[in-house]
């Protein structure tokens, strides 16, 4: 009876051990496909890019589009997919899309620069971009106290040429073309500088650049590195630029790059640990958070 006993117990055991195995999902960090925006969010990935390549690949894209429409595919090759959260949350409140929120790597890059804070009190035109997009929608959140009048151009870049130009005193502009603006001011003999942080305005960063991805799926060493990547101090950032080449990124020189990058505020954090947060912005679009958005 002992000896029948003691088989059970291993005959139990093994299949625990199986059924446990069985439920583990493989690491494909080597073999991932990701889809990315230029800019900003293209930073977190600078320190993994050699490693992502060796057998997966990275594309990085201008412009929302390809994006959403990737996110909304049954069928895409992408493994993982970089856009606004409020694009992919929109997305999945309708039932349009088989992705699902994992983490946020950016937490807001808008910043009002000019000529000086005292500009916002004198009359004119503040020159703004991202009608319709988020830029808009955290400039009317944060309600910045001016008496210019706003006017919205369909780029940053033209942002920039106005207040290069002496058209504007005062622009709104992402990093790092804010610290490109003022360092090219600088050469004009246009003194520049930043007046309002509108993360610090809207109380301390939001969720903007989300990654998404499939539940079964598991990418927990690339996801490993790009935390200690982004909330260390972005080790060997200049020299993984130099070598992936800022155009391909989307980004302006690797000494504006470096210089700008506390204030591009790259920051990996697990959407389940800032639920809070996300609660909150994606309210400004009129999306109720639910649990059931988040990677299971």
């Amino acid at each position: 009876m002992k000896k029948i006993f003691k088989y059970l117990l291993c005959l139990m055991m093994a299949m625990t051990v199986v059924g446990c195995s069985s439920n583990t999902v493989e690491d494909s960090s080597s073999t991932v496909k990701i889809l990315c925006p230029t800019g900003a969010p293209s930073l977190a990935f600078v320190d993994s890019y050699s490693d992502i390549i060796a057998e997966g690949s990275i594309d990085f894209v201008d412009g929302s589009d390809q994006l959403q429409a990737e996110l909304a595919k049954d069928d895409s090759e992408y493994d993982i997919i970089v856009a606004p959260i409020n694009l992919g949350a929109t997305l999945m409140s309708k039932d349009a899309t088989s992705y699902k929120l994992k983490a946020i790597i950016t937490w807001g890059n808008l910043y009002l620069v000019g000529t000086s804070e005292d500009a916002l009190n004198e009359e004119g035109e503040i020159a703004l971009f991202g009608e319709g997009a988020v830029p808009q929608k955290i400039y009317e959140t944060v309600n910045i106290e001016t008496s210019l009048t706003p006017t919205y151009y369909q780029s940053g870049t033209l942002v920039q040429e106005q207040l290069l130009a002496g058209n504007v005193e005062v622009g709104l502009l992402a990093e790092p073309l804010a610290t490109a603006t003022i360092a090219k001011g600088s050469q004009a003999g246009l003194t520049l500088s930043i007046i309002k942080d509108l993360q610090d305005e809207y109380g301390g960063g939001y969720p903007q650049a989300a990654i998404f991805m499939k539940d079964g799926t598991n990418y927990d060493s690339l996801f490993e590195s790009i935390d200690a990547f982004t909330n260390g101090d972005y080790a060997n950032l200049e020299a993984d630029l130099e070598e992936i080449g800022v155009d391909t990124l989307g980004l302006p020189s690797v000494e504006i790059v470096v210089k700008s990058i506390e204030r591009q505020n790259v920051h990996y954090t697990e959407a389940s640990e800032c639920t809070d947060e996300i609660t909150e912005f994606l309210k400004l679009y009129d999306i109720e958070f639910s649990e059931d958005m988040l990677v299971s």
